[in-house]
């Protein structure tokens, strides 16, 4: 297999197989699993200067080019679908007949070419990204963002920004608009409202991650502090609220 007619007619045959896997053709697979075995056994040196590398480099070229065309033409959510069955796919590709030692590196192929290039791109993604997201609760592709940003660096970060500063607006809208803040009680409750729905999303779709239950503190005390009466408003609310479990507990003495 070392002659270099031999090892390109393998090489462009294997390849050849892995596209068409790639494309949802099916292959057989116990062939390319004797034939990186054959190189494996050869040595790790020919393993990877024989195989790996090349197809490494065909991965990259493969994914940059399908993550260009498919987030040309879908949603945020369904590229993200994408770019978790990719990742999982090859996966099951190196369990199936590669060696385990190309494992992280398709994976590091696939993080960067699908993920790590188009991070900016997919969380701002208009009517579909993550402030889109963040509006209309989206639980399960939150989570999915999560999962694939967390692997790369910066991913989390580019979240955290995003939502940082959609809370903040959405915030100094709340606390600036006459209609919320004309009495104590709509003003602070709207404010526990809005404080609950990202606590909830924190917690079921980035795993109470404190990098991002910090940001949504600081963002609310960034934009409570807009409204002067907030201080008034909110010793108000408690005052009505202690009179309430106060007259509840009077009645309960006297009953």
């Amino acid at each position: 297999a070392r002659s270099p007619k031999i090892k390109g007619r393998l090489l462009n045959m294997i390849l050849d197989r892995i596209y068409k896997e790639r494309n949802s053709e099916s292959i057989d697979r116990l062939l390319l699993k004797n034939i990186s075995q054959m190189w494996s056994e050869l040595g790790k040196d020919v393993y990877v200067d024989d195989f790996e590398t090349h197809f490494l480099a065909e991965s990259a070229k493969f994914y940059q080019t399908e993550s260009q065309e498919f987030i040309n033409s879908n949603s945020c959510p369904e590229y993200l679908k994408k770019a978790e069955s990719r990742l999982k796919e090859e996966e099951s590709r190196v369990t199936h007949y590669l060696d385990q030692s190309t494992s992280p590196k398709i994976k590091d192929v696939v993080e960067k070419e699908l993920i790590a290039k188009h991070l900016k791109r997919l969380v701002e993604m208009e009517n579909s990204g993550l402030i889109a997201m963040l509006k209309d609760d989206k639980v399960d592709d939150l989570a999915r963002m999560y999962e694939l940003f967390k692997r790369v660096r910066e991913g989390l970060a580019q979240m955290k920004e995003v939502m940082h500063q959609y809370i903040k607006n959405a915030g100094r809208a709340f606390v600036t608009d006459a209609e919320t803040s004309k009495d104590a009680v709509s003003f602070v409750t709207g404010l526990l409202d809005l404080k609950d729905k990202y606590d909830r999303l924190i917690s079921q779709a980035f795993s109470n991650d404190k990098q991002f239950t910090n940001g949504l503190n600081q963002a609310f005390e960034h934009f409570i502090n807009l409204n002067s009466r907030s201080p008034e408003y909110i010793s108000l609310f408690v005052d009505e609220r202690l009179r309430r479990l106060k007259g509840v507990s009077d009645q309960d003495i006297e009953s």
